[in-house]
């Protein structure tokens, strides 16, 4: 079984875990902001202090690459990269929506992430109770998301409740449940926004999907302000 370092910093919350197997050997969270550039490191070296380990023990690093905060999955990835490369470790990606899925499986519900990706707008997914994908990362905004799970819930012949987690479950929760009603659920603040330990153990059944760390890239759902505003730039200088 390997022993598996993961870091999520792709959102507001920071966390990272250390896993073997099916035991859950360190995990620790922080959700101060997105300070994570000044925390991480020292967070690393604090737990795995705590452990009693050091990098020389871990088999493989796992990070969120995306969606998410693109200073956050900047911060995440080239921590990962370099711990990994120091180390000589493999590196596994794993979507920033499906880890922090993982913490609700198995809890009656559909699983809705919905990470904020401003402009009104969320990134999101839908997974079966289970953690099976049903719809693919995408950004929508809040009443599409809402009238999309509205029909899904509708045509559902079991389950009609979905459960958000995610950094931006707690700021629209209110504006879904207005929405959706008594399907509305979130989850619990402690699993709410922290996606490491969840992509920690979604990198222990997939060890073999690990790459080289430097073929590792972001997962964007779309382009960030500063390529926006580029782009923007230079159409108006071909109109000029």
């Amino acid at each position: 079984m390997a022993k598996i370092l993961s870091v999520d910093a792709a959102g507001k919350g920071l966390s990272l875990a250390v896993v073997e197997g099916d035991r859950l050997i360190a995990s620790c969270c922080l959700n101060v902001g997105l300070t994570h550039s000044e925390r991480l490191l020292p967070m690393l070296q604090a737990l795995l202090g705590g452990a009693g380990l050091t990098l020389a023990d871990m088999d493989l690093v796992a990070v969120t690459n995306g969606p998410g905060s693109f200073t956050g999955l900047r911060i995440g990835l080239a921590t990962a990269k370099g711990l990994a490369e120091g180390q000589g470790l493999p590196l596994l990606p794993v979507g920033t929506l499906e880890a922090e899925a993982y913490a609700v499986r198995q809890m009656g519900a559909f699983i809705c992430p919905v990470l904020d990706a401003r402009r009104n707008e969320v990134y999101t997914a839908l997974y079966a109770p289970d953690g099976a994908e049903i719809w693919p990362p995408m950004a929508l905004s809040l009443s599409d998301l809402a009238e999309r799970l509205r029909e899904f819930l509708a045509a559902s012949a079991d389950i009609k409740q979905v459960i958000f987690v995610g950094d931006a479950a707690e700021i629209y929760i209110n504006q879904m449940r207005a929405e959706l009603g008594e399907a509305c659920r979130i989850a619990p603040p402690e699993k709410r926004l922290f996606g490491a330990f969840g992509a920690a153990f979604i990198a222990q059944e997939r060890t073999e999907e690990a790459l080289p760390p430097e073929r590792v890239e972001a997962f964007y759902l779309r382009l960030s302000e500063a390529e926006r505003n580029r782009i923007a730039k230079l159409k108006a200088e071909e109109k000029a």
